[in-house]
């Protein structure tokens, strides 16, 4: 005969374990892994973009673990006329994302939005010359 004690860690060995040791599904990405984006922007803060024609910039965007890195598409890593972006994506209904752009002679910029969907993101942006205006962004096709 098995004692109590023994059982419960019979079974526990057999029920519990197995299923500490699998791993769960990873999480799913809120936003594409590697993609281009194009930005459509303003300088008006009024809900609406009102982007002038030709007035689009192209991001490289990496995103691991929500984490976002980038850079002007195009341009060779360390270019002097380059920007980087970092920032992250922030889980909720829907998700924020927050990206600070560090480009020539000290500019910096913020971006606050929403993602709508997998390949879009609206929202505001602030930089540290006084201006500030509304977004988009859109996965480049």
């Amino acid at each position: 005969m098995i004692m109590p004690s023994l059982r419960l860690a019979a079974l526990f060995a057999v029920v519990l374990v197995p299923c500490a040791i699998r791993a769960d599904d990873p999480p799913k990405s809120l936003l594409p892994g590697d993609a281009v984006w194009v930005m459509k922007y303003d300088d008006q803060l009024d809900g609406e973009v009102k982007a002038k024609p030709g007035g689009a910039v192209r991001w490289e965007l990496t995103v691991r673990n929500d984490r976002i890195s980038g850079r002007l598409a195009g341009l060779k890593k360390g270019e002097p006329s380059g920007h980087q972006l970092s920032g992250e994506v922030v889980g909720g209904s829907p998700p924020l994302v927050t990206v600070r752009q560090d480009g020539p002679k000290g500019l910096v910029c913020y971006y606050i939005g929403k993602r709508l969907a997998a390949d879009r993101i609206v929202g505001t942006w602030y930089d540290n010359r006084g201006s500030a205006g509304d977004f988009e962004w859109v996965v480049e096709k």
